[in-house]
């Protein structure tokens, strides 16, 4: 009873009250579809997407999240069962036009779902994913204000919102730093970059009795930054706080640390997590400690030595949210039977909710034939259990506290803090 209690949720009441409007629906992949998805050998054929950044200000992250995703639709092509999957990939250049182009070339393709996209916006869905009635299950899309987005059951994210994350950074700064009592912020130029400054600001403030002075905005790949740094360090804050991209954060501490270093620690986030931004900058960035949803899921060893037999890399930021992100995607499209947006999304809580045979790593493709024979099944992640909550979250977030290093992956993990809900939405509560 619990188990069948567990599965009855939101988008199911979609589904049940839709029921009628979905018979209408079937054989629509989202604008497009080609309903059961015969492979063409009498076999069931999977369509599957990818959104993400493969050049641009993200491309040194993107390219490896492609990778890790491509992992679970191998798995699945590769394995002796009668599925197979079709994939496309779209480049978002990390522009929002871009990215709404891609999406729209998925649409055209007749793709139900897509692993993506990646950056915190919600132009594609108001564009492209709701109206056309396609699966988002993005990998790395932390904007809090998604949790209130009326997505219509679309959307998904295998990461934790920046609420979440504004609370972890928030503690690092009060707890882990020693004698932080004002820091100063400059966030780039998007929603994710001005929210998650407002949320660790909030934290910091509410929370830890600390003062954000300045929050300040730039530009993504400026030739110099030297006047948001002024303007930013001007009341000498205790902690600088860089919310940014690889590529736009190596001229910003070129910047940084040519005028403006004075030995304070710096706290950077997910968006810098790249171990080659200590080279491109010229410094070791010793001082500086980052925060980053943590990849720490049952599946996650087996996925790291995966990913580097593969790819001959270590796995890098977002690649294990990525995989699940694929894997969950694929999962649920065979337990729906056909490339149909809502009937994915029907089945999303379905096969990673807890109930059900578990499926990880090791027998995804076993798993996506049960799927596709009607058994129950339950994903766990290489990047956390993937429990999703009504709103297509995940109902905890764990985040790791890293650092550079000169070790062979250019990051040592110092520490992992969990947040619950009831932390990251109530600031100093």
């Amino acid at each position: 009873m619990e188990q069948t209690a567990s599965r009855f949720s939101r988008r199911n009441v979609l589904k049940t009250v839709g029921a009628a409007g979905a018979v209408a629906l079937a054989g629509c992949s989202g604008g497009g579809g080609d309903g059961g998805g015969d492979g063409g050998d009498g076999g069931r054929e999977i369509m599957q997407g990818f959104l993400l950044p493969l050049t641009g200000d993200l491309g040194s992250l993107g390219t490896a999240m492609r990778d890790a995703g491509s992992m679970a639709t191998s798995q699945v092509n590769d394995a002796d069962i009668d599925i197979t999957v079709d994939s496309q990939e779209e480049d978002t250049q990390t522009t929002i036009p871009d990215a709404i182009s891609g999406a729209n070339a998925l649409v055209n393709g007749g793709y139900p779902m897509m692993v993506g996209g990646a950056t915190s916006n919600i132009e594609i869905g108001n564009q492209v994913f709701i109206p056309n009635e396609m699966v988002a299950c993005s990998p790395s899309n932390t904007l809090p204000t998604l949790r209130t987005f009326e997505d219509d059951g679309f959307f998904f994210r295998t990461t934790p919102g920046d609420r979440y994350q504004g609370f972890a950074m928030a503690q690092a700064a009060g707890e882990r730093l020693d004698g932080i009592e004002t820091a100063a912020t400059t966030y780039i130029n998007d929603d994710y970059g001005q929210l998650l400054s407002q949320w660790f600001t909030d934290h910091f403030e509410q929370g830890f009795g600390g003062t954000v002075q300045e929050q300040v905005v730039h530009d993504p790949v400026e030739s110099s930054y030297s006047s948001v740094l002024q303007t930013a360090l001007q009341d000498d804050p205790d902690l600088f706080v860089a919310i940014t991209y690889p590529q736009s954060g190596a001229q910003l501490f070129r910047d940084y640390y040519a005028d403006f270093d004075t030995g304070r620690p710096i706290m950077l986030t997910d968006g810098t997590k790249s171990p080659t931004l200590p080279d491109e900058v010229g410094q070791d960035m010793s001082n500086a400690i980052g925060t980053f949803p943590a990849a720490d899921g049952p599946a996650y060893d087996t996925f790291v030595s995966m990913y580097e037999e593969e790819y001959g890399n270590a796995a890098a930021a977002f690649t294990a949210q990525t995989y699940d992100a694929s894997a969950i995607t694929l999962l649920a499209n065979a337990a729906a039977g056909e490339n149909s947006g809502p009937a994915v999304r029907d089945e999303m809580q379905n096969v990673a909710n807890p109930g059900g045979t578990e499926v990880t790593i090791d027998n995804l493709a076993e798993g996506v034939e049960m799927a596709a024979n009607g058994e129950e099944v339950q994903y766990s992640g290489a990047s956390s259990a993937v429990d999703f909550d009504d709103e297509g979250d995940l109902q905890a977030g764990t985040y790791e506290i890293w650092e550079f290093d000169d070790s062979e992956s250019g990051i040592n993990r110092l520490d992992l803090v969990g947040v619950d809900q009831s932390q990251a939405l109530n600031p100093g509560n």
